[in-house]
């Protein structure tokens, strides 16, 4: 493979990693690696017009028409990585979720500051930014209601999710968490239970279809003013991913102690955002 079909792969990667983890978005991470317009432009493709390659046998405009080598390794990166990190991600957070969210804040403080630099600031993008972040902020303190689960409302999970998922700062997993959705969907994951995975799919696939051409719609349009609202979803995420957090609450490291009665975890949390600053630099000046 090529140097930069290994970048899509690893960046998919990331974007999966980033969706198992309830309040950390895949879309924030296709914004701060710098592919999250093509990603969005290529979703959108896929619209009735494409059968017309398919009537005459043109796979290859197909593929083209789809950007289908760049979704190919993403996509794969995405699923990969969703699959094998959820289970990770789940002991992770129940021995050690300091140091995971230290992690996605460092990664999130080093693409703000990256994507916001070097911009001129208008008032309109000023104020749509503090929209963003206060809609952000409405999500990331708000908590999961009792749903009923079927066929219909795992679709619209899985349309919600998706949805969420594309938008930074909005994670698809923590959509399914306010639904009440999200141990059903892990557990269908675990246990291999092909109908609810199946539903939450399709979901996702109408999802992607509808809602990936409205955003290309919009960035097509108003560019600078979408990107500095998706600013303020970003920066409204941090509240999310604040290290040491317990039942919806914030706390300093001793307070997290003393509270939770589980270790803080202060010096690896540290390292651990460190570590995220440098791989989101790295990510983005690979972008």
């Amino acid at each position: 493979m090529r140097k930069e079909q290994w970048l899509w792969l690893i960046k998919g990667a990331a974007m999966g990693a980033a969706d198992a983890v309830p309040g950390v978005s895949g879309g924030t991470i296709a914004l701060i690696t710098g592919i999250y317009e093509r990603f969005i432009g290529a979703l959108a493709s896929f619209r009735p017009s494409l059968w017309r390659f398919i009537r005459v046998g043109d796979f290859r405009g197909l593929w083209q028409a789809i950007d289908g080598r760049f979704l190919a390794f993403l996509g794969a990166g995405i699923l990969v990585s969703l699959f094998s990190v959820l289970s990770l991600m789940d002991y992770l957070l129940s021995t050690a979720a300091p140091v995971v969210w230290s992690f996605f804040m460092g990664v999130i403080l080093v693409s703000l500051w990256q994507l916001s630099r070097g911009r001129r600031w208008l008032w309109q993008d000023a104020t749509l930014l503090m929209m963003g972040l206060a809609i952000s902020l409405v999500f990331a303190t708000a908590s999961g209601m009792p749903v009923t689960v079927t066929p219909l409302t795992l679709v619209l999970g899985g349309m919600l999710a998706i949805s969420a998922m594309l938008l930074p700062g909005i994670s698809g997993s923590f959509m399914l968490v306010l639904l009440g959705l999200y141990p059903v969907v892990v557990e269908a994951v675990h246990e291999r239970n092909l109908p609810i995975v199946l539903w939450v799919a399709l979901g996702c696939a109408i999802g992607i279809i509808s809602f990936s051409r409205f955003l290309q719609w919009l960035l097509h349009n108003w560019h600078e003013r979408v990107i500095s609202f998706m600013l303020g979803f970003v920066a409204g995420a941090l509240v999310k991913v604040w290290p040491w957090q317990d039942s919806g609450r914030w706390f300093l490291p001793e307070q997290y102690s003393a509270v939770s009665g589980l270790e803080n975890w202060l010096l690896l949390s540290v390292l651990s955002m460190i570590l995220g600053v440098v791989i989101g630099n790295f990510m983005k000046n690979k972008a």
